[in-house]
Parts: structure tokens; sequence; C-alpha cells
């Protein structure tokens, strides 16, 4: 029997649905097929459809963290699998080098020597080297009102101010890297309280949550960082309270456009979900950003998630919770899989107590010829 050749635009459907590691090696097997993974077009609609994976380093290895949910998360398995990191450098202190995803990409911050910007799955690397490597990572982002994303890099230098000739205070003097120029901006900071987590990106800008140290009430809200305007500002206040001063807010991405916003409590450790009801788009000044209370989960087999030594990082997927962070006892890396009153634990490595992790969504978005290139297979 002759082969049948598919209409092109059900074999392009087919395509978008397979999994990263599939398509890598697809790649070689026609010019057409290879073209179409470097389709824009077609990087967005497989960037839409693929599953969040967990980005897993220790100080010498990079593991990718595949989560299969099997039956509605009653029977879930995952797949740890080594990748190739290519970096420049070699991770001395995780406790100071952080990864984060901007828009499908890694960036590796290398503490006072620079960061990578990566993409695992076509094995590219690109290298931002500080002159000054006084220089604190905090964020990347991008001007996104622009149609080709130039990234820049949110940070500070610490900094001494003599008072009254006596003695000198600390302070942070806050700055903007612009990767395609190498240039500095420097910038006044309208707060005191800088952000001790790594900030959340979407669509380019930053977000983290904080207190407002002035409000009597000590409510909670999410600040911005805009990229376009180089501008800090307060993005929304949380749909929930902090009814204990240990209470754990965790913010995320949820569905690509939108936020997802983790509160554990500290007495009872029941966790909360809660979810942005319309996409995130703050050139909409008037828009008022609306949460829905997605899910609680009551479970006793929650792990504590307050002082987490290496943070946590999660996503929510088919009314799913799955968290990466620290076992409450030993310390080793743990998976939590959590959907209503099941808990699934998954011990990544007994042996690892320092890493850092990251959610990222697997797609072939090629790193930006702006950053120098290190390896390109």
């Amino acid at each position: 029997m002759a082969p049948v050749n598919l209409p092109w635009d059900l074999e392009e459907k087919i395509l978008s649905g397979l999994p990263p590691l599939c398509l890598v090696r697809f790649r070689t097997v026609s010019q057409h097929w290879n073209a179409l993974l470097n389709d824009t077009r077609f990087l967005n609609y497989h960037l839409a459809r693929v599953r969040p994976q967990i980005i897993f380093l220790t100080e010498s290895k990079v593991y990718s963290i595949d989560i299969d949910l099997g039956g509605g998360g009653v029977d879930p398995t995952i797949e740890v699998r080594e990748i190739p990191s290519d970096f420049p450098y070699q991770a001395t202190d995780l406790t100071h080098t952080t990864i984060t995803s901007c828009d499908g990409l890694l960036f590796r911050d290398f503490w006072k020597q620079g960061v990578a910007v990566w993409n695992p799955w076509l094995r590219q690397v690109g290298w931002i080297e500080y002159v000054d490597k006084g220089f604190h990572f905090c964020g990347v982002g991008y001007d996104n009102r622009r149609p080709e994303k130039s990234y820049k890099i949110l940070g500070y230098f610490n900094c001494l101010r003599t008072v009254s000739n006596t003695y000198q205070v600390g302070y942070k003097r806050v700055a903007v890297y612009e990767c395609a120029s190498h240039a500095w901006k420097f910038l006044d900071a309208p707060f005191k309280q800088w952000p001790n987590i790594v900030p959340l990106s979407l669509n380019g800008n930053l977000y983290w949550v904080t207190s407002n140290p002035e409000d009597t009430l000590h409510q909670y809200l999410i600040r911005s960082f805009d990229f376009s305007s180089e501008m800090f500002k307060t993005f929304c206040l949380l749909p929930c309270r902090k009814n204990h001063s240990r209470d754990e807010i965790v913010l995320a991405v949820y569905k690509r456009d939108g936020f997802s916003l983790l509160k554990q409590c500290y007495i009872t450790g029941e966790i909360e979900i809660w979810v942005t009801k319309n996409k995130i788009d703050e050139e909409e000044e008037e828009v008022e950003v609306v949460w829905i209370n997605l899910m609680t989960l009551p479970t006793s087999n929650l792990p504590k998630l307050i002082n987490k030594l290496c943070g946590v990082s999660y996503f929510i997927f088919d009314k799913t919770l799955i968290m990466c962070c620290g076992d409450e006892e030993t310390g080793a890396a743990c998976i939590y899989i959590v959907r209503e009153d099941l808990c699934n634990k998954i011990q990544i490595d007994s042996g690892v107590v320092r890493f850092s992790h990251c959610v990222y969504l697997p797609n072939f978005i090629s790193v930006p010829s702006e950053f120098r290139p290190l390896l390109r297979v």
C-alpha cells in the first residue's frame, strides 16, 4: 500500500501536541519539519499546549522533571532526566545562584560573574558578563511595547552612605542593565523593602508579593516593575489576608498569562489556591484584577512551606497542585502532587539538600543574538 500524505494542517496539529524530546529528534526528518519548528506561529501554538516542567539544579548537574498525572493525579509518575548545561562557569554556592524563566528562556545567574541565557532543548547558551562584579541579579524582562524583545536585567549594587560625618549606612542602588547595549541605567526605588526572592516574570514585567510597612492593616500586595516605562508600581492587593505572620504566600504563573497565588495557613497547614479570572495586561490601567478561589487543600500530609531553604516552586495543571521544595525533616528535594485529599510525595534525591529550581515550559525559542553565544548545536 502506498504511503498516504496527511493534510499539512493535520500534520502540524499532531506535531504541536508531541513532547519536546520527540520534536528535537524530528527536526532532522525533513527540511519542512525543521522549518516548522522554527516558525513563530507553530512555536506559540506548541507552547500553549505543552505541559510545564520543573528545571532542577544541583551544584554540578541540571535535571528536567516531567510529571505525568496519570488518572487524574491518582497514580502520578515523574521522569527525571539529566540535561547538558554547557554553562561557562560552575556554581560554587547555590545560595547565591538563581534560575528563572522569562517567556520560554531560562536565565541562570552566576553571582559576581554574569548571567547565562539558556534553552536546554536546543542546547543553546548565551552569556552576559558584568563589567562591574558587584551587581546583584534580581530579575529579567523586556519592553513589551516593541515588536522585538530587547531584554533587560533588574538588580542593585550594595552601597554605603555617610550620615552626619560620623557613621555609614548601607543602601541598595537600583539599576537596569540593557543586554543589547551593555549600558547601565540607575533608578530610584519608591520603597525600602526589596524582594527576598526572585520576582516572577510575565509578559516582560516582574512581579512579587510584599507588604506595605506604612499600612496599619499590614495588607499584602503584588508589586511590579515595568521594563517598558522602567517604573515600579503597586499592581494589586492580594485576594486573601495573612491570618498569621508566618503564613506562606507564593505567586506563580497560571495558564501562561495569568497569576495563581498559593497561601498556606501556618497553624492548620491548609492550602488555598487563588487564580486571576482574566489575563494580566498592565497596559489597561483601569482594569480591576479579579481573583477566583480555585481550590482548598485540607490534607494533613502537606509539608510546611515556611522557611524552606531552597524555596518553593509550583504550578497548577488540571486542578492539581505540583510543588517542588525540600523535605520538612531532611531537606532532601521532593515533588509533591496534590489533588483534593490525595497527596503524593516523590523524593528526587536523598543526598541533595541544596538546589535551585523553577517552573518552565519546554519550547524551541532560540537564544537571541544580543547574548554572546557559547554553544549552538
